[in-house]
């Protein structure tokens, strides 16, 4: 009687409940006999159980493959009197959602819900006068291609040949193409797609022109509202789905398993005329409109409180939703649909943008989300229409995750046509920025995010409501994105270093007009000065961020420790982040063995046998690799950056803005001159897919933008990202010491600041119980963080010593580099626990501490792989814009002992005092992230 999805449903998230229900109780004891299978009739390990009303049966197990197309085989034996199933192959066959790069240009593979080669003589679903236009990529689109133009895409009135006004909204592989009016049925459009369109790694969209005429349904308007079905309204006893009513389910380990449930709320509908399709009937729901549900008081793991709370969630229907009523397919066409056992078909489609009534839920929450398939039934019953319909959808979390999101939504049409649906009357307010007004830092690659307490018309917005501009007030070209009530200003090419910018809003007003008065906001962009010093890597995932000789860094001591053998789980991506901004041009994907600056590698008995294909994406400091196909467990890969044997900045070759070729051997100098040298060469393994949460957590704020080592000109002094040393005794032929400034006069003591810089990419796990701490404390619960050991460089600080009573020289350390080590028996790991309701994060490193060029007249000195332990602890929490912080600092002292050796031996001691270590990790930004 219901399927969910649809037979031929494209476009399906991974997460979707595969559901199969029919008119009476089923056979509970034979749900084996209803199978998913793949393409070539392969069963899929997933169970059938019988759902709750014992009507159905859903599927549980591993979540399904992407890009994958299945079938729902059902056996006779779960419901021997039914007449209406096949007697070989599958019930109905779906194809699952694929929303990760590929190497390929892009493609579309949907239009309407339809391969596009099918649409013109089979459309999965009609296009109507009302309807949104909604495209679907292979892959994610750069957003900054996505606009309305000829060049990119464009809908044209095949009557005039001009443009049709239309809103243009993306969001990964979703397009969605809403015209300002209602387009003329029967009139001939054309869809121009563009080479303007690209991917993430710059692949061009072959263009296109599809042509679409609209069907006639309206005819007479039958207005009606539809309202949430309470539990004594009229309707089905029983559900269809197999799932709560009126529910958002959402299942992730990051915040366990939770639900939202709808509120009472109602929306205007717009039936076509019964007549106009000749069974079907098409409706539209109306954009700007809300559904609410009841809020998460966000839990990570469902344990452990983050502080975090959503308040109601408003669900705002972005474009407008069109949908139709039409025959079960499941039943004979001479079948009369006016019985619970031959239920209508309902097919809705939305676009929606979901965001949060609190102002930080509303930060961490706010997203668009494109392309909601809703299939469902309606039933005519007691004077009303119910309906319901099911529906999935990737739900993006805290900023670092999305979820698989099932969705049962039971709405009637209203006898009385009460109650009216409340107005809006309040004009959005600014909430948050990305970057706030009147901070520097901005990075020049990333969006500027603004968030609002609703969403914005998109529409007034694109025709110059909101503007970049820069410090002349020159606008700087930009798209705008939709993030639920946030949205993104996206430039077109990156912003300028050392420059500041103005975000514009001049006509900012939500969907039903209400208008904000005009404000502005400057911001600047990250200090950047000229440097020598050539660019290294601050961390690889996975790696570590060094050549390797004998499983330790080059240039370490041979005592040093080994890293574990590297492995990456078959979902996680390559991460490389590096100390200062990449030379574009000198990043090229390898696609042949030995060939380009970057190299993914296949790897069998040490040599290579082939490029993994993939997508790189390239970032102003970082670099992401994607394959085509997950990581293989158990095959060898190899990561290559090529440096070159020298340190000029030659072809085929990495550099930085110093002008000189990446050194990936820190450990043997940072000074000008020693760019260039070994490759960095990381050879891992595939490991099984991992249910962990991946997160890269970078030091942010940080100092050093120009990765020099030292602090430049304008480079603003950082205060969360730095450790802060104090000199307290001397010996030997040392007979005074003293550094030669003072970073923190709230202490009594003198002390210089090195200020840190890096990255540590974390899974964070699963929650576990019966948690032993490393600072020796105990948990009844906590989140394991898996820890990527990784490297933070240390700005230079200037010490002036006095040699033997007679001469006193200053010294600097240059770069100091620390090697977070990794234990002995395993990974390195940290802990989220709770204490007195605020997440804490609670780690213990190991680090080794180098400072090679550092320099003594007539003296060497010991500070090589000097070994330092800390323990680190601190909050998690969630910033205005969203973002998560890790603000870690050292519980205990840590002594560091310089040994000096000249004529005869001496020693400085230091200390890097209790809380002195200040570490600030922040995830990336929720929206604004480089593309």
């Amino acid at each position: 009687m219901f399927t969910f999805p649809i037979d031929h449903q494209l476009d399906v998230p991974v997460g979707s409940n595969i559901v199969v229900t029919f008119s009476e109780k089923v056979v509970a004891s034979a749900a084996s006999s209803v199978k998913l299978v793949g393409a070539d009739g392969t069963p899929f390990d997933a169970t059938a159980t019988v759902t709750d009303e014992g009507t159905g049966v859903i599927f549980s197990g591993p979540a399904l493959a992407p890009g994958t197309t299945y079938g729902v085989v059902v056996g006779s034996a779960i419901d021997p009197s039914a007449k209406n199933l096949p007697t070989s192959g599958p019930l109905f066959s779906f194809t699952t959602r694929s929303a990760t790069p590929k190497s390929a240009a892009p493609s579309l593979i949907a239009i309407q819900g339809t391969d596009p080669a099918l649409f013109a003589t089979a459309p999965h679903r009609p296009l109507f006068e009302t309807s949104t236009i909604r495209l679907v990529f292979s892959e994610p689109i750069d957003p900054r291609s996505v606009v309305d133009d000829p060049a990119s895409i464009q809908l044209v009135d095949g009557a005039t040949n001009m443009p049709v006004p239309a809103v243009v909204v993306a969001n990964g592989i979703h397009v969605s193409i809403d015209p300002v009016d209602d387009l003329a049925a029967g009139q001939t459009y054309t869809l121009k797609l563009g080479n303007r369109i690209r991917d993430l790694d710059g692949h061009t969209f072959i263009p296109a022109q599809i042509p679409l005429t609209p069907l006639a349904t309206r005819g007479t308007v039958i207005k009606q509202i539809l309202r949430t079905r309470g539990a004594t309204d009229p309707g089905p006893k029983q559900t269809r789905s197999g799932a709560a009513r009126n529910t958002i389910a959402i299942d992730k380990p990051l915040i366990g398993k939770t639900t939202s449930n709808l509120n009472n709320s109602a929306l205007h509908a717009e039936l076509g005329n019964p007549k106009a399709l000749d069974g079907p009937i098409a409706f539209t729901i109306r954009k700007g409109q809300r559904l609410t549900a009841s809020g998460l008081d966000v839990k990570l793991d469902g344990a452990i409180p983050s502080g975090l709370a959503t308040g109601d969630i408003q669900i705002e229907i972005l474009t407008d939703a069109d949908g139709r009523l039409y025959r079960n397919p499941y039943q004979a066409a001479g079948q009369r649909p006016e019985n619970q056992n031959a239920p209508v078909y309902v097919d809705l489609v939305l676009d929606v943008a979901v965001y949060a009534t609190d102002p930080g839920g509303n930060a961490v929450l706010a997203q668009t989300i494109l392309g909601i398939q809703a299939t469902g039934t309606a039933v005519a019953t007691d004077g009303v229409l119910a309906i319901e319909t099911v529906a999935a959808m990737d739900f993006g979390l805290l900023g670092i995750a999305t979820a698989p999101s099932n969705f049962v939504m039971e709405l009637i049409t209203d006898p009385a046509g009460v109650p009216a649906v409340d107005s809006d009357t309040a004009a959005p307010t600014m909430l948050a920025s990305y970057p706030e007004a009147e901070t520097d830092g901005q990075p020049v690659g990333a969006g500027i995010e603004v968030i609002f307490d609703e969403p914005i018309d998109l529409a007034r917005a694109n025709a110059g409501g909101v503007r970049l501009t820069d410090a002349s007030n020159g606008d700087v070209a930009a798209v705008i994105e939709s993030h639920g009530a946030a949205i993104v200003v996206r430039p077109l090419a990156p912003l300028k270093y050392s420059s500041r910018y103005h975000i514009v809003l001049a006509d900012v007003a939500d969907q039903s007009g209400n208008a904000a008065v005009g404000t502005t906001f400057a911001f600047s962009t990250e200090a950047l000065q000229n440097t020598n010093i050539p660019i290294t890597v601050s961390s690889v995932y996975p790696g570590a961020a060094c050549t390797l000789t004998g499983g330790h860094c080059t240039g370490g001591k041979s005592s040093d420790d080994s890293y574990h053998p590297f492995t990456l789980p078959a979902n996680e991506p390559i991460e490389v982040g590096f100390t200062q901004p990449l030379v574009a041009n000198t990043i090229a994907l390898g696609t042949a063995c030995g060939k380009g600056t970057v190299r993914v590698e296949e790897f069998a008995g040490g040599t290579c046998k082939a490029a993994v294909p993939g997508t790189l994406i390239r970032r102003d400091r970082s670099l992401q690799f994607v394959p085509d196909v997950p990581w293989t467990p158990g095959t060898t890969y190899r990561l290559s950056l090529i440096s070159g044997n020298n340190s000029g900045c030659d072809a085929n070759e990495i550099c930085g803005i110093s002008g000189d070729a990446a050194s990936f051997d820190p450990l043997n100098g940072m000074t000008n001159g020693d760019g260039g040298g070994n490759n960095l060469s990381i050879d891992f393994a595939g490991a099984p897919a991992s249910t962990s949460t991946f997160m890269v957590a970078e030091t942010t704020p940080f100092t050093d933008i120009n990765g020099s080592g030292t602090v430049d000109g304008a480079e603003a002094l950082r205060d969360e990202n730095r450790a802060a040393l104090r000199i307290t005794d001397h010996s030997g032929i040392v007979t005074n010491a003293q550094f030669n400034s003072d970073c923190d006069p709230s202490t009594p003591e003198h002390e210089a600041c090195m200020y840190l810089q890096g990255g540590m990419p974390v899974e964070m796990g699963e929650l576990s119980t019966s948690c032993p701490l490393p600072d020796g404390s105990s948990a009844a619960s906590c989140i394991p963080v898996k820890i990527s050991a990784q490297t933070m460089y240390a700005t230079s600080i200037t010490m002036a010593a006095t040699i033997a009573g007679i001469a006193t020289i200053n010294t600097d350390t240059k770069t100091s580099v620390m090697r977070v080590r990794e234990p002995a028996g395993g990974p390195l790991m940290g802990y989220i626990v709770d204490r007195n309701g605020t997440p804490t994060m609670i780690t213990a490193l190991e680090l080794y501490m180098d400072a090679h060029d550092m320099s003594l007249p007539l003296s060497s000195h010991d500070l090589h792989s000097k070994p330092m332990s800390l323990i680190l602890v601190g909050p998690v929490t969630f910033l205005a814009d969203g973002r998560i912080a890790i603000a870690l600092t050292n519980t205990a002292d840590v002594e560091i002992d310089v040994n000096i050796s000249s004529i005869t031996a001496g020693q400085v001691k230091m200390l890097l005092a209790k809380d002195q270590m200040k570490l600030q990790l922040l995830s990336r930004p929720i929206r604004g992230v480089e593309r």
